[in-house]
C-alpha cells in the first residue's frame, strides 16, 4: 500500500516526510477512524483515503515528528471517517434484516439502544462549537487525556481540562434536551 501512496509523491524529501507520517500514525489513524465508524474494515478504508488526500498534499506537512503533524493526520483520519460515516448512514441506523433473524429480542433491543445513544452522543459533540468539539472527540472518541490533546491542538493542558468540563456541560445539556423530547 505505501508504493501507492508514494507512486503520487514527486518530492524525495516529501517521499521520506511521508514513510515517517505512515509508520508513526496509521495505527492512530486506524483508532480514530474505529471509534467513529465502528468497523475495522471501515476504519481501514477510511484511513486509506485519508492517507490518499495526505499524499496530494504532502505541502501541508512540515517536521512529521510535530504536534502540527500529528494533528493535522488525525483530522485528515476524523474527517474522512465521518464522511464515510455519514454515507452510511442509512444503513446504520436500522438494523438489517438478517442481523435481526439471529439475535435474541433483548440483544436485538440493546443493540438499537446502544447505537441510538453512541449516535446521539456523536451527534451532540458534532453539534459543539470547535473549541469544544475538537477537545471532547478526541477525549471521548480517540481517549486521548488531556496532555495529548494540548499537544495536537497547540493549548495548554491547564486550558484543555478546562475545555473538557466546560464540554461536558454543554454536551449534557444537548443530550438531557433531545432525551427529553
Amino acid at each position: 500500500m505505501l508504493a501507492l501512496y508514494m507512486s503520487l509523491i514527486d518530492s524525495e524529501d516529501d517521499k521520506s516526510k511521508f514513510e515517517i507520517l505512515y509508520a508513526s500514525y496509521r495505527k492512530r489513524m486506524v483508532y480514530t477512524a474505529y471509534c467513529i465508524l465502528g468497523n475495522k474494515e471501515d476504519a481501514e478504508d477510511a484511513v486509506h483515503d485519508a492517507f490518499l488526500k495526505i499524499a496530494r498534499n504532502m505541502r501541508a506537512i512540515g517536521d512529521p515528528g510535530s504536534a502540527e503533524a500529528l494533528s493535522y493526520v488525525l483530522k485528515a483520519a476524523k474527517n474522512t471517517a465521518i464522511n464515510l460515516s455519514q454515507k452510511n448512514a442509512a444503513r446504520r441506523r436500522h438494523v438489517r434484516l438478517e442481523d435481526a433473524e439471529n439475535l435474541s429480542d433483548v440483544r436485538f433491543l440493546e443493540k438499537l439502544h446502544l447505537h441510538e445513544n453512541y449516535g446521539a452522543v456523536v451527534e451532540a459533540i458534532r453539534s459543539l462549537e470547535d473549541t469544544y468539539k475538537d477537545v471532547l472527540f478526541y477525549h471521548f472518541v480517540v481517549g486521548m487525556q488531556a496532555k495529548e490533546i494540548a499537544d495536537v491542538l497547540g493549548r495548554k493542558k491547564s486550558t484543555v481540562q478546562q475545555q473538557i468540563v466546560r464540554g461536558k456541560k454543554k454536551l449534557l445539556a444537548i443530550l438531557e434536551n433531545e432525551w427529553r423530547a
